[in-house]
């Protein structure tokens, strides 16, 4: 009977092993994943907000990235007047990302008639009057 306990706490004592060594390599690849996030350089990505102009109830928005590095449509977050966020890529859908140097137009259907368009992405942001 003796041996019995001493095969019983042989098995636990492996599995606390074994889920302690699974612990360590878990916390250690955390470790490395954030370690790759805080060397990641943060983008260069500074969208201006070149004109905007409202046609009877459609909104055209003229964009340019003054920065070194592209971004997604989906990035770029239109703001009129104030009232909700909407991504860009709302506005235009012929490619997916804005190069550096690049301007493009975008458009979309609005309500009622908004005064002020405003561009954010990255950190980075400008408005315009609407014409």
């Amino acid at each position: 009977m003796g041996g019995s306990a001493s095969v019983g706490a042989l098995i636990v004592g492996t599995v606390l092993l074994s889920i302690f060594a699974n612990a360590m390599v878990i916390t250690l690849e955390n470790r490395q994943r954030f370690e790759d996030i805080d060397a990641n350089e943060s983008e260069d990505v500074k969208v201006q907000i070149d004109n905007a102009t409202l046609v009877t109830s459609t909104l055209f928005i003229n964009i340019t990235n003054e920065g070194s590095d592209p971004v997604l449509f989906s990035e770029i977050w239109v703001i009129l007047d104030g009232g909700d966020p909407t991504p860009f890529s709302d506005y235009y859908s012929s490619t997916k990302y804005l190069f550096p140097g690049e301007t493009v137009m975008g458009s979309d259907t609005v309500t009622g008639t908004p005064v002020r368009a405003f561009v954010s992405s990255f950190g980075h942001s400008a408005g315009a009057t609407i014409q």
